[in-house]
């Protein structure tokens, strides 16, 4: 053979295997698989992505330290604006004015401002601060018991017991909520602003997703119920003398 016509030998025997029928039934199904792929992924977006983020979740910023130490200025939450069913402990976004709240529709959310708080108690529940304590009382506990909070900072905790806060036994009227920061001592909440009515809350925490490294699905707290201590019990009667 001679060698000058090999490069031509190569190059026809390189032709001949591209038009192989096998290999081209192999191109055309990896064009189909990837054509299926595609079409889900963009059928997903349209009708399930888009969707949940327009109607479903919103996002909100948290701004200010009065839910420190679990939240930071700048954090970025993803909020559940159509699942009004809470539990204790669940953080939730408010309007931060009840007017707006009140006359609120699908738009509002794109300008209105909104606190970030956590549910303390229930409509019909009543509940009593004393120190760095929470007192719940309703109709399992009608002599009351004593919230376990994990989320409170040892800092606050301090600060509260030392400075005897005392919040009266007040009950929470119907369709509303007793909304606290974890931040106690810097915090605008249902201690000045009164319980939560319904139409206020917004919706609730479903994750926190930035920044990345931060990124967790909301978990709801796993609360221990204490008895009333004699301590608190003492500090019970003597903020009644005081009030009379």
């Amino acid at each position: 053979m001679n060698p000058a016509s090999q490069p031509f030998e190569q190059k026809s025997n390189e032709i001949n295997n591209s038009n192989n029928p096998a290999d081209q039934k192999t191109q055309s199904s990896k064009n189909i698989f990837w054509d299926i792929v595609w079409s889900i992924i963009l059928i997903l977006i349209l009708f399930v992505i888009i969707p949940l983020r327009v109607f479903v979740y919103q996002q909100v910023n948290v701004v200010g330290p009065s839910m420190q130490p679990n939240y930071f200025t700048d954090e970025q939450l993803f909020i559940n604006a159509t699942d009004k069913n809470l539990d204790r402990g669940q953080v939730v976004a408010v309007y931060e004015d009840k007017t707006i709240a009140a006359n609120a529709n699908y738009f509002t959310r794109f300008s209105a401002k909104f606190f970030l708080k956590r549910v303390i108690a229930f409509p019909g529940e009543e509940v009593e601060m004393v120190g760095d304590k929470v007192i719940i009382y309703n109709s399992q506990y009608p002599n009351g018991v004593v919230l376990n909070e994990d989320y409170i900072s040892d800092e606050v905790k301090t600060i509260e017991k030392r400075n005897q806060f005392y919040f009266p036994r007040t009950k929470i009227l119907e369709n509303s909520y007793f909304l606290l920061g974890d931040n106690r001592i810097d915090s605008l909440d249902s201690r000045v602003k009164g319980a939560f009515p319904n139409y206020t809350i917004f919706g609730k925490e479903v994750a926190k997703y930035l920044p990345i490294n931060k990124f967790r699905t909301f978990n709801l707290p796993t609360y221990q119920y204490e008895p009333i201590s004699d301590e608190i019990k003492s500090l019970q009667t003597k903020f009644a003398q005081e009030k009379k």
